[in-house]
Protein backbone atom coordinates (compact mmCIF):
# COMPACT_ATOMS: atom_id res chain seq x y z
CA UNK A 1 0.00 0.00 0.00
CA UNK A 2 2.92 2.37 0.92
CA UNK A 3 4.22 1.80 -2.40
CA UNK A 4 1.39 2.88 -4.34
CA UNK A 5 1.03 5.86 -2.38
CA UNK A 6 5.06 6.59 -3.26
CA UNK A 7 4.45 5.47 -7.11
CA UNK A 8 1.46 8.02 -7.13
CA UNK A 9 3.27 10.83 -5.82
CA UNK A 10 6.03 10.63 -8.03
CA UNK A 11 3.32 10.42 -10.93
CA UNK A 12 2.42 13.34 -9.61
CA UNK A 13 5.69 14.73 -9.47
CA UNK A 14 6.33 13.97 -13.04
CA UNK A 15 3.61 15.80 -14.13
CA UNK A 16 4.52 18.72 -11.98
CA UNK A 17 7.95 18.77 -13.89
CA UNK A 18 6.26 18.86 -17.39
CA UNK A 19 5.06 22.48 -18.87
CA UNK A 20 2.03 22.33 -20.68
CA UNK A 21 1.39 24.51 -23.63
CA UNK A 22 0.10 27.87 -23.16
CA UNK A 23 -2.33 30.07 -25.89
CA UNK A 24 0.56 31.67 -27.28
CA UNK A 25 2.79 28.56 -27.69
CA UNK A 26 5.37 29.07 -24.73
CA UNK A 27 5.51 26.44 -22.43
CA UNK A 28 3.70 26.92 -18.80
CA UNK A 29 4.50 25.62 -15.64
CA UNK A 30 1.89 23.64 -14.15
CA UNK A 31 1.73 25.43 -10.53
CA UNK A 32 0.42 28.43 -13.15
CA UNK A 33 -2.05 26.96 -14.52
CA UNK A 34 -3.21 25.66 -11.18
CA UNK A 35 -2.34 29.37 -9.52
CA UNK A 36 -4.89 30.59 -12.86
CA UNK A 37 -7.59 28.15 -12.13
CA UNK A 38 -7.55 28.81 -8.52
CA UNK A 39 -7.55 32.97 -8.92
CA UNK A 40 -10.17 32.64 -11.30
CA UNK A 41 -12.88 30.31 -8.61
CA UNK A 42 -11.75 32.74 -5.83
CA UNK A 43 -12.60 35.73 -8.46
CA UNK A 44 -15.81 35.08 -9.15
CA UNK A 45 -16.41 34.53 -5.45
CA UNK A 46 -15.45 37.71 -5.01
CA UNK A 47 -17.08 39.29 -8.72
CA UNK A 48 -20.69 37.52 -7.17
CA UNK A 49 -20.05 39.68 -3.73
CA UNK A 50 -18.71 43.01 -5.32
CA UNK A 51 -19.28 43.45 -8.76
CA UNK A 52 -22.30 41.58 -10.00
CA UNK A 53 -25.16 43.97 -9.01
CA UNK A 54 -23.60 46.44 -11.76
CA UNK A 55 -21.94 44.40 -14.03
CA UNK A 56 -24.56 41.11 -13.62
CA UNK A 57 -23.75 37.40 -14.50
CA UNK A 58 -22.48 36.91 -17.42
CA UNK A 59 -20.86 40.49 -17.57
CA UNK A 60 -22.77 41.70 -20.29
CA UNK A 61 -23.82 45.23 -17.93
CA UNK A 62 -26.60 46.56 -17.62
CA UNK A 63 -28.04 48.87 -20.22
CA UNK A 64 -26.24 52.12 -21.01
CA UNK A 65 -25.75 52.33 -17.10
CA UNK A 66 -23.47 49.68 -16.34
CA UNK A 67 -20.47 48.50 -18.81
CA UNK A 68 -20.03 45.12 -20.03
CA UNK A 69 -16.91 43.13 -18.81
CA UNK A 70 -17.39 40.23 -21.46
CA UNK A 71 -15.71 40.50 -24.43
CA UNK A 72 -14.97 44.52 -23.29
CA UNK A 73 -12.36 46.46 -25.43
CA UNK A 74 -11.91 48.86 -22.41
CA UNK A 75 -11.23 45.90 -20.41
CA UNK A 76 -8.75 43.58 -21.92
CA UNK A 77 -7.00 47.20 -23.39
CA UNK A 78 -5.05 47.83 -19.96
CA UNK A 79 -5.38 45.02 -16.86
CA UNK A 80 -3.44 47.28 -15.06
CA UNK A 81 -6.61 50.03 -15.47
CA UNK A 82 -8.93 47.62 -14.09
CA UNK A 83 -6.77 47.02 -11.33
CA UNK A 84 -7.04 50.31 -10.40
CA UNK A 85 -10.74 51.25 -10.95
CA UNK A 86 -11.26 47.54 -8.70
CA UNK A 87 -9.55 49.57 -5.99
CA UNK A 88 -10.25 53.16 -6.44
CA UNK A 89 -13.41 53.24 -8.63
CA UNK A 90 -14.24 55.50 -11.67
CA UNK A 91 -15.85 58.63 -12.08
CA UNK A 92 -16.28 59.95 -15.40
CA UNK A 93 -17.11 58.89 -18.89
CA UNK A 94 -15.56 56.28 -20.45
CA UNK A 95 -16.17 54.48 -23.67
CA UNK A 96 -16.83 50.54 -23.96
CA UNK A 97 -17.37 48.85 -27.30
CA UNK A 98 -18.29 52.11 -28.99
CA UNK A 99 -20.89 53.14 -26.61
CA UNK A 100 -20.45 55.70 -23.95
CA UNK A 101 -21.11 55.49 -20.06
CA UNK A 102 -20.67 57.88 -17.32
CA UNK A 103 -22.19 55.82 -14.16
CA UNK A 104 -20.18 56.46 -11.19
CA UNK A 105 -18.24 53.37 -10.24
CA UNK A 106 -17.46 52.79 -6.47
CA UNK A 107 -14.44 51.59 -5.34
CA UNK A 108 -12.97 48.71 -2.94
CA UNK A 109 -10.44 50.06 -1.25
CA UNK A 110 -10.81 46.89 1.08
CA UNK A 111 -9.81 44.57 -1.40
CA UNK A 112 -6.30 43.12 -0.86
CA UNK A 113 -4.14 43.15 -3.91
CA UNK A 114 -4.54 38.96 -4.25
CA UNK A 115 -8.39 39.85 -4.08
CA UNK A 116 -7.98 42.47 -6.86
CA UNK A 117 -5.93 40.06 -8.88
CA UNK A 118 -8.50 37.50 -8.25
CA UNK A 119 -11.29 39.36 -9.21
CA UNK A 120 -9.01 41.18 -12.93
CA UNK A 121 -8.27 37.39 -13.72
CA UNK A 122 -11.67 36.17 -12.68
CA UNK A 123 -13.45 38.69 -15.45
CA UNK A 124 -10.17 39.02 -18.03
CA UNK A 125 -10.94 35.03 -18.58
CA UNK A 126 -14.34 34.86 -18.65
CA UNK A 127 -17.70 35.43 -20.85
CA UNK A 128 -14.84 34.77 -23.87
CA UNK A 129 -12.15 36.89 -22.67
CA UNK A 130 -9.06 34.70 -22.50
CA UNK A 131 -6.13 36.99 -20.86
CA UNK A 132 -4.58 34.52 -18.61
CA UNK A 133 -3.13 34.97 -15.25
CA UNK A 134 -2.94 38.35 -13.61
CA UNK A 135 -1.03 37.53 -10.38
CA UNK A 136 -0.79 39.43 -7.17
CA UNK A 137 2.86 40.34 -7.85
CA UNK A 138 1.87 42.00 -11.31
CA UNK A 139 -1.43 43.61 -9.58
CA UNK A 140 0.93 45.19 -6.20
CA UNK A 141 3.16 47.03 -9.21
CA UNK A 142 -0.56 48.19 -10.94
CA UNK A 143 -2.18 49.32 -8.02
CA UNK A 144 1.39 51.22 -6.49
CA UNK A 145 1.30 52.93 -10.31
CA UNK A 146 -2.29 54.12 -9.95
CA UNK A 147 -1.51 55.68 -6.47
CA UNK A 148 0.62 57.72 -7.93
CA UNK A 149 -0.89 59.29 -11.06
Amino acid sequence: MRQSYALLFLSFLGLLSCGTPSKNGNTEEPQDEMRLRQYIVQGKQLYQTNCLNCHQSEGQGFAKLYPPLAKSDYLLTDLSRAACLIKNGQNGAIEVNGVIYNQMMPGFENLAPIEIAEIVTYISNAWGNEAGLSNVSEVTKWLEKCQEE
